[in-house]
């Protein structure tokens, strides 16, 4: 399969996912938007009911199947109307047969067990659909951090938080599975779970508001600490205690200071040529650009910099008067490598504005990084920093995004399986592509309130070319 995807990266991106399961759920629960709904789930036209008394819900729909053959989009408008109408059996048949009868859908999963809670069936029953959706979207971690999100709601702790650590293992910088895993962690009292939560929290998230974050994770391990003192456990709790200590170094860390009202920006560019900024704020190196200040505000005139787990070299830091005045014309520079350890050390310069960038050289010996993040990891995180930053901006009309387009599921691989009898077969691995136009844009306004820079995103991506291929079954 081909793919044709443009796309040009900027800071504040927001992040775009398309046929969320979160969207069909919103459509269900909108009974008096029929219009909006019908063209929400397709443009086919629109479907009537069988006859759902003749017979029993799962005999009503296997002849539905068997004679219409219906599309994925018209199966969507009979659940849909279905849900409307609260005849949750014939919701939890239609969709039923339907996984049987056609490729399976993300939102099939998450309806049905949504249906099935309704409908109350058996808890367990419903634990085992949203495990069956987490099977289907293995390896996507937005749809797993959703069915975790459902197993919570459902009561399933544990196995929300087992999904939320699972998230974690593919995508090892992205905040929210620490974030949320560490709140379903303290209610189940979990010293592992919260040792995993809260080492996570204070490694991985870096985005605007990270103190509030970091000081919430220290306060549940020492809740968590002192319970465990308590009863006795006192081997855990070292443990728990040891790891958060060493979550909480850090071998690089910059601030940028001063006073006045002008708008510096501080840029660090890494031993391995990458450039941590405003417009790039997390480095495959694992550079966090964590804040960017102005004037006239004291408490707000810093940038900050921070590299939990660093690389060894020389990194070459560059600050930049974009405008505004600075009082006294100096700023000042704070160095610290290696906080939190023995030998932790903190140098003072004092930087000159005058005009033109300034550019200090440091080395760092002992960085613990040994390989560079992926890049799928970092724009996982920048993905989590856009969504903080567009939040913030909302209010104001600071940002925002416009798409139009969905996702088709292809196959694009197969994974040999062993069946009964000892016979080999293929089991196809289906990926959702994203087809579409989208476009975003964020807007930062300067110190002074009378510049605004604008950054902009299109994203345009289609599907020009799919191989057909067998899958041979090993009958």
């Amino acid at each position: 399969m081909e793919t044709k995807d443009s796309k040009k990266k900027t800071p504040g991106s927001p992040s775009t996912k398309a046929d969320s399961p979160a969207s069909f759920k919103a459509l269900l629960s909108d009974p008096e938007s029929p219009a909006k709904n019908d063209k929400a789930v397709g443009n086919s036209k629109s479907v009537k009911l069988p006859k759902l008394d003749d017979g029993t819900p799962r005999e009503v729909w296997q002849r539905y199947f068997a004679d219409q053959k219906p599309s994925p989009d018209n199966v969507a408008q009979l659940v849909r109307r279905l849900h409307q109408q609260k005849n949750y059996e014939h919701t939890i048949a239609c969709i039923e047969v339907a996984l049987i009868e056609q490729p399976p859908q993300p939102w099939m999963y998450e309806v049905l067990a949504f249906s099935m809670e309704l409908a109350k069936r058996p808890k367990a029953d419903v634990e085992r659909v949203l495990l069956s959706r987490s099977d289907f979207t293995a390896a996507n971690v937005p749809e797993m951090m959703l069915t975790a999100a459902y197993l919570k709601r459902l009561g399933f702790n544990e196995r929300a938080l087992a999904m939320y650590q699972q998230a974690s293992r593919f995508a090892p910088a992205r905040p929210e599975p620490y974030l949320r895993g560490l709140q379903i962690a303290r209610e189940l009292n979990d010293a592992k779970g919260v040792e995993w939560g809260a080492a996570g929290v204070l490694t991985n998230v870096w985005q605007a508001g990270y103190e509030a974050h970091h000081r919430e994770a220290d306060n549940i391990v020492a809740v968590v600490e002192e319970s465990l003192r308590k009863a006795g456990r006192s081997s855990e709790a070292d443990a728990l205690k040891a790891s958060v200590a060493a979550a909480h170094h850090r071998d690089l860390m910059l601030k940028l200071t001063w006073t006045g009202d002008a708008d510096l920006d501080l840029s660090v560019e890494e031993p391995n040529g990458g450039i941590c900024s405003v417009e790039n704020p997390f480095t495959t190196a694992g550079g966090a650009y964590t804040h960017d200040g102005y004037g006239p505000k004291a408490a707000n005139c810093f940038e900050e910099y921070i590299a939990a787990s660093a690389l060894s070299g020389d990194y070459l830091v560059r600050v930049s008067v974009l405008d505004g005045e600075v009082v006294g014309r100096r700023a000042t520079l704070t160095i610290r490598r290696y906080v939190g350890t023995p030998d932790e050390s903190t140098k003072t310069i004092s930087i000159p504005i005058d005009g033109k960038d300034k550019v200090v050289r440091l080395s760092l010996n002992d960085g613990r990084r040994q390989a560079l993040l992926e890049r799928n990891a970092i724009d996982q995180a920048v993905g989590a920093q856009a969504i903080v930053i567009n939040a913030q901006l909302a209010g104001g009309g600071g940002g925002g995004g416009i798409g139009v387009g969905g996702s088709r599921p292809f196959v694009t691989g197969s994974v040999p399986v062993v069946g009964a009898g000892g016979a080999i077969g293929f089991q196809p691995v289906i990926t959702n592509i994203r087809e579409g136009i989208g476009f975003s844009a964020m807007a930062v306004v300067t110190g002074d309130r009378r510049y605004v820079r604008l950054s902009v995103a299109p994203f345009f991506s289609q599907v020009i070319g799919v191989d057909k291929f067998t899958i041979p079954s090993g009958r």
